[in-house]
């Protein structure tokens, strides 16, 4: 049985009909500023909601399961769609660069601008977001198993099945232990973060915040990414470098946003809830996420196209490896770990576009498999 894919992001056409792409009209440029505006107001929601609930409730849990999901599934929704669209190149093009976006340009900054914020310039992550990191090191053999074998049944059910028992952890954990006390020196005020902000707001109020921004993520991530693939289509980009590059940074811009803003208010609460948010997106994608691709691989019989895929898959999880070490492994947590990050995202980009400038227009768009 034999399929051609296209990378052409035509596949979008059919998600105009529906009330996400409701900017399409605008035009791409105008469209995407629009929905771009609408996403920065999604991220200031979803990390005001999380601030909030963060102060009641323990940092993993909200950051690590509901602000991670509330940012994911927009990617989630986008990689099944190219599955669907039989679109597998364009799929792991995109899942691979947005895990490599998220745990390296994404935890860089939260370590950049958290480590800027306090007076100590260093700050500590809570126990129980350790053991996060830490999950996250051991999920990243999975990509490495997949780029190895190829698809498999067995990996497929292997990566659901681990994002199953990641999740079962981060609810019934509370149960049984909490996060140790912090030092004196852990909890270090800094000239205006960490200042009283009055009166304890209502949890009501930070699940309507989270709420909001998860609605307006649900409607606008779509068209926006709709838009940065159309603009670049015109421009005539790579389509296997517009996998890679442009729509990850697309689709995780708010959870990286949600993120800054986070770090930047200094709060050892914030910033864990931040790192917690991108561990548990990262996690999602080292297992769910590849599991799910895995399964479309056999459902779809789409052939293993070797060192592409294989490629993409060792960047994948070479830097969800680092990013979660660094926070794991390290007592605490410094500026020079987020040059570290950064650095491991210039080198994976550098690697991947070299690779795939090799590529052909005709290459590109004719695979036949």
């Amino acid at each position: 049985r034999n399929y051609r894919y296209s990378l052409n992001p035509c596949f979008y056409d059919n998600s105009r009909a529906n009330g996400l792409t409701m900017l399409t009209w605008l035009g791409p440029w105008l469209g995407g500023l629009l929905s771009f505006v609408l996403l920065l107001i999604a991220s200031w929601c979803v990390g005001e909601g999380g601030e909030i609930l963060g102060e009641k409730y323990d940092a993993s849990i909200v950051g690590g399961l509901l602000i991670a999901w509330l940012n994911t599934a927009p990617e989630a929704i986008f990689f099944i769609t190219a599955l669907e669209s039989d679109n597998p190149r364009f799929a792991v093009g995109a899942v691979s660069g947005s895990t490599i976006v998220v745990s390296t340009v994404a935890m860089g900054a939260c370590y950049f601008f958290g480590t800027r914020a306090r007076r100590s310039k260093s700050f500590v992550i809570q126990p129980s977001v350790k053991k996060q990191c830490l999950i996250l090191v051991l999920s990243s053999i999975i990509p490495f198993v997949i780029a190895t074998v190829g698809f498999s049944v067995l990996l497929s059910i292997l990566g659901g099945f681990l994002y199953l028992v990641f999740v079962g952890w981060e609810l019934c954990k509370s149960r049984w232990e909490t996060d140790e006390p912090l030092k004196d020196h852990d909890i270090e005020e800094g000239p205006s973060e960490e200042e009283s902000s009055g009166e304890e707001q209502s949890t009501y109020k930070g699940v309507a915040y989270l709420l909001t921004g998860g609605v307006l993520i649900g409607f606008f991530s779509e068209p926006f990414i709709s838009s940065i693939v159309e603009i670049s289509s015109q421009a005539k980009v790579n389509p296997i470098l517009l996998a890679f590059f442009l729509a990850p940074v697309a689709s995780e811009m708010p959870e990286i946003l949600e993120s800054i803003s986070l770090s930047r208010k200094g709060k050892i609460q914030n910033i864990n809830i931040a790192i917690s948010n991108l561990m548990g997106g990262t996690i999602t994608k080292t297992t769910l996420l590849c599991g799910i691709f895995c399964f479309y691989g056999v459902r779809k019989e789409f052939v293993w196209e070797s060192p592409n895929y294989s490629l993409s898959l060792v960047l994948m999880g070479t830097c969800a490896l680092i990013s979660g070490a660094t926070g794991a492994l390290l007592p605490t947590q410094q500026a020079w770990q987020s040059y570290l990050l950064i650095g491991t995202f210039f080198l994976a980009s550098l690697v991947q576009y070299f690779y795939n400038s090799t590529f052909t227009e005709q290459q590109a768009g004719n695979i036949l498999v």
